[in-house]
């Protein structure tokens, strides 16, 4: 089972010891995973602030026509890192708190009652929300553009972005509940 361990020269691990290390390990991909969360709010904020500007100011059809799809990258970039540390509290939950003795774990605390989830459903759904209305602020503007130069770009334009929104709609529906609960 250990046969790594034995050829860099480590012992084999006691399945307690082992435990303890995925369970270690874990905690540190879920601080990750919130660090990320967090550094992509802030940067998806400036970007797509930035982008808007540029492709208003300087009348940037590919600034323009680019910034619903970044905005989509984003949101699924950020659906990413809320399942990932979903994921590993789940697995935490089932695997590794089931063998606390006399011991309620954290993330079974946090099963225990709804409303310990609230934050991060509240904080999740806010964070569509807003990006959602840039979503559609950046595809109607994406559209005026195309549509100045050429009314079929327009069209075309306004197709891929209902049809990407689409896309996006049926993701997070299919997300939800894993990204909003242990």
């Amino acid at each position: 089972m250990f046969a790594g361990l034995k050829e860099t020269g480590m012992s084999t691990m006691t399945t307690e010891e082992f435990v303890k290390h995925q369970y270690m390990t874990l905690r540190e991909e879920i601080r990750a995973s919130k660090s990320r969360m967090f550094w992509l709010l802030i940067i998806c904020t400036a970007l797509v602030s930035a982008m808007g500007f540029i492709a208003f100011q300087y009348r940037n059809m590919f600034a323009s026509a680019s910034m619903p799809f970044l905005i989509l990258v984003l949101m699924v970039s950020f659906i990413v890192e809320q399942h990932t540390v979903i994921r590993a509290g789940r697995y935490i939950k089932e695997h590794i708190e089931p063998n606390l003795k006399d011991i309620t774990g954290w993330e079974n605390w946090l099963a225990s009652s709804p409303r310990f989830r609230d934050v991060e459903r509240y904080f999740f759904g806010s964070f569509l929300i807003v990006f959602f209305i840039f979503y559609g602020v950046a595809s109607g503007l994406a559209v005026e553009s195309l549509s100045s130069y050429s009314m079929e770009h327009g069209w075309y334009a306004g197709v891929g972005y209902v049809v990407a929104g689409m896309w996006f709609v049926v993701v997070l529906i299919r997300h939800w509940h894993a990204c909003t609960t242990t």
